[in-house]
């Protein structure tokens, strides 16, 4: 499979505690990623961006529990709603797809 994009997305789970307290373990690097804005302003930096698209190789975690570190965005991204993997016309996972939000931490927010 061709890479998608060239960014490195590392994932880092949310772990639930004692006593419910989440903490949060870095777990893997995907490179091959691509991040884009969801909609762009002329002369607006890309980690300005609020809303993202994400087009990661097959196999990327779908977890919504998840916060994201993108090469040239930041740490704090986190998955809005769910990912899904989209397979070719034979059947097999071509890539994970799914929006991005900047990550502001709280219950609000997953």
């Amino acid at each position: 499979m061709d890479e998608l994009g060239n960014q490195t997305v590392k994932v880092v789970d949310r772990v639930r505690g004692k006593r419910g307290v989440m903490t949060e373990v870095a777990t893997a690097e995907y490179p091959g990623c691509s991040v884009q804005p969801a909609a762009s302003t002329e002369g607006v930096p890309l980690e300005r961006s609020e809303q993202w698209i994400l087009y990661a190789p097959p196999g990327f975690p779908e977890s919504t529990e998840n916060v994201l570190a993108v090469d040239g965005i930041g740490e704090r991204l986190h998955v809005d709603g769910d990912l899904q993997t989209w397979f070719d016309e034979d059947g097999i996972a071509d890539h994970v797809w799914g929006t991005l939000v900047e990550w502001k931490g709280g219950a609000a927010n997953g």
